[in-house]
C-alpha cells in the first residue's frame, strides 16, 4: 500500500481516482454549451415581466391586530367568566344526579348546534389540508 499525504490509499481508492481523473479530462475536452437563439430572449422577456409586476399587497396587520386582541380579550372574558360561575356549583354537584332547569334547555341546545358547527367545520378542514397534502400542493 501506498501512502500520501495524510490518509492511506488501497487499490480500490486508487481506481476511484483514475475515474475521477478521466471524468475530468473528458469534461474539460467537452464543446461549450450554447443555447439556443430563441431561449435567451424568451428568458430574458420572462424576467423583464417579473421584474415589471406590481409588488404583491402586504397583509394588513394594522387592522387585524385590533380584532385579533378584541377576539383574545373576549375568549379569556368568557373563560374567566365560566370559571366564576362554575366554581361554586361544582361543589353542590358532588354526589347529586345532574338535573337541567327547563329555562336551561334551549340554551343547551343552542350551544349542541354550535359543538355540531364546529365539529363539521373542523372535520372539512381536516380533509381538505390532507387532499391538499397528498396532492403535493404543500
Amino acid at each position: 500500500m501506498k501512502r500520501t499525504k495524510n490518509h492511506e490509499t488501497h487499490p480500490g481508492m486508487q481506481h476511484h481516482e483514475t475515474q475521477v481523473d478521466a471524468m475530468d479530462r473528458i469534461l474539460a475536452a467537452e464543446e461549450e454549451m450554447v443555447p439556443s437563439s430563441g431561449f435567451v430572449s424568451a428568458v430574458m422577456e420572462r424576467v423583464r415581466e417579473e421584474a415589471a409586476a406590481p409588488a404583491p399587497i402586504p397583509f394588513p396587520w394594522k387592522r387585524a391586530v385590533p380584532g385579533l386582541v378584541l377576539v383574545a380579550g373576549v375568549l379569556g372574558w368568557g373563560a374567566w367568566a365560566a370559571v366564576r360561575f362554575a366554581w361554586p356549583a361544582l361543589h353542590g354537584f358532588a354526589h347529586s344526579s345532574p338535573q337541567i332547569p327547563v329555562t336551561a334547555m334551549p340554551a343547551l341546545e343552542e350551544a349542541g348546534w354550535v359543538v355540531l358547527a364546529l365539529a363539521v367545520s373542523l372535520a372539512s378542514w381536516m380533509l381538505s389540508m390532507r387532499l391538499v397534502r397528498r396532492s403535493g400542493m404543500l
